[in-house]
């Protein structure tokens, strides 16, 4: 059996460093980069599917079936898309709209990192929405990083939208 080529190696390696940088830039106090974490997160799920489909083609070529390797790579390109789509329409929608103004017009949060600059570049959550004949509802949890002058923080708001409002509100902030 072929072992694993140079480019998985080099994408597992590189998704491990962008981790665990991601985890000592928040505990060491440093203010750069603090996507790392979510990359690395998603190219380390791309290397094991680079690794499973090599697995699946090395098992081919010696007639072995692999299926144990095709269900693990089911459930990886799964978790990828649901992350792909979660990464494209949360920061599309109300309720991320309703956080972030929020957290921007929030002073303590203004006191505690500064004036807020920008926001991660990939926000995750959940949103769920329903219609009935009462109107629309809904619940949404927003994972995001707000980048202040003095320092960045990672934080996970919670919003709500009753049948009868138009609007999405902010229940609490951690």
């Amino acid at each position: 059996m072929k072992k694993i080529n140079l480019l998985s190696k080099y994408s597992l390696i590189l998704s491990l460093i962008l981790i665990s940088y991601g985890y000592v830039c928040r505990i060491a106090n440093i203010y750069f980069f603090w996507e790392s974490k979510s990359i690395g997160w998603v190219l380390l799920f791309i290397s094991f599917l680079i690794i499973l489909f090599q697995l699946i083609k090395n098992k081919k070529n010696i007639n072995k079936k692999a299926i144990l390797e095709k269900v693990a790579s089911g459930i990886v390109i799964l978790v990828l898309a649901v992350k792909a789509i979660l990464m494209i329409t949360v920061p599309f929608s109300d309720a991320y709209a309703t956080a972030k103004k929020y957290l921007k017009n929030n002073q303590v949060l203004s006191s505690e990192i500064g004036n807020i600059n920008s926001f991660s570049l990939i926000p995750l959550g959940g949103i769920q929405k329903s219609t009935d004949s009462n109107g629309e509802s809904g619940y949404a949890t927003i994972n995001l990083t707000v980048k202040g002058d003095l320092k960045f923080k990672d934080l996970t708001i919670y919003i709500s939208k009753a049948p009868d409002s138009n609007e999405w509100l902010v229940d609490s902030l951690e």
